[in-house]
């Protein structure tokens, strides 16, 4: 298991804040998303996983013992970059002979398993390879060490669609047969929500929300109610709603909870408030409107972030 404790980490050099006071757990045998956008501190935080950033503040630790400068807990993490670097001449059979002499579980068999199956040439130049080909190399190279945790950035950017679905059955047959546990970034939820067992969402620096994904689907809705009088004067405000708007009798509105609940307590609200409540129909919110939604009611979104969305 990886637990990440009020973790925090400043770079002087450019004055940015990349994570604060930032905390979650990643359980075995499960594949973790880390969505947010570009300068969330997705990469920072991956890097802190791997041992190879040390944190400001906080804490990480794989299976009960700190990563940095750990050997022994490095030798059981697999870390793929979003910028890897071959040098000239780079095959993908130098390439597996260069891991062979630098992790000792590396499998020359599995690799070259995995190449196939990517359909990569082994002895091509890898600077002839398109970026998607690169990718796929990084992919059968990383599930070749034996690590039982892979953090992987950027995993499915460059790779076409039916690749991509070709790696994630990879990434699920890891977990299958040899109890992987996987922490994969993305900007994308998209090509994240099908695959991962949980979401967590960082937004300049901070944690938005850590939740299973099966647990998100449905725990936000968005209402529209019919009153049987005027909703001018109608108050939601113990329903925290967002996005509210009032229209005559019409009232459509935003709001985290179980529908039967939120119906209960609208009921309630419009007794109070001596106007019959005629229709209520709660539409569940996709998980990137989900997560918009926590995005935007979080606070951490300026104007021209809200704008773009």
């Amino acid at each position: 298991m990886i637990e990440i404790k009020n973790l925090s980490k400043y770079f002087s050099e450019s004055k940015v804040q990349s994570l604060d006071d930032v905390s979650i757990d990643i359980p075995d045998r499960s594949i973790v998303g880390l969505i947010g956008t570009n300068g969330a501190g997705k990469s920072t935080l991956l890097r802190i996983a791997a041992g190879i950033y040390r944190q400001d503040s906080g804490s990480v630790l794989v299976d009960g013992e700190t990563v940095y400068e750990n050997n022994s807990v490095k030798a059981n993490i697999s870390y793929i970059s979003d910028d890897q670097f071959y040098q000239p001449g780079m095959t993908l059979k130098r390439l597996a002979s260069t891991y062979s002499s630098l992790r000792e579980r590396f499998s020359v068999k599995k690799f070259y398993q995995l190449a196939e199956r990517f359909g990569l040439k082994t002895d091509v130049r890898m600077s002839g390879f398109s970026k998607g080909m690169r990718r796929q190399s990084d992919i059968a190279a990383a599930l070749s060490c034996g690590a039982k945790y892979l953090l992987c950035d950027e995993t499915f950017d460059g790779l076409d669609p039916l690749t991509r679905e070709k790696a994630k059955r990879i990434f699920i047959e890891e977990i299958m047969d040899n109890d992987a546990t996987i922490l994969m970034s993305s900007h994308n939820l998209r090509e994240m929500e099908d695959i991962c067992d949980r979401i967590v969402l960082i937004h300049k620096g901070k944690l938005v929300i850590s939740a299973d994904v099966d647990g998100l689907r449905g725990s936000v809705n968005k209402y529209q109610v019919l009153f049987d009088g005027d909703s001018s004067g109608v108050s939601l405000e113990s329903l925290n709603p967002f996005r509210l708007t009032s229209s005559g009798r019409m009232m459509t509105f935003i709001a985290d909870g179980d529908p039967s609940e939120v119906e209960k307590m609208l009921k309630v609200i419009a007794a109070s408030e001596s106007c019959g409540l005629s229709y209520v129909e709660a539409v569940p919110l996709t998980l990137e409107e989900v997560f918009t939604y926590k995005l935007e009611s979080s606070g951490l979104m300026d104007d021209n972030e809200k704008e773009a969305e």
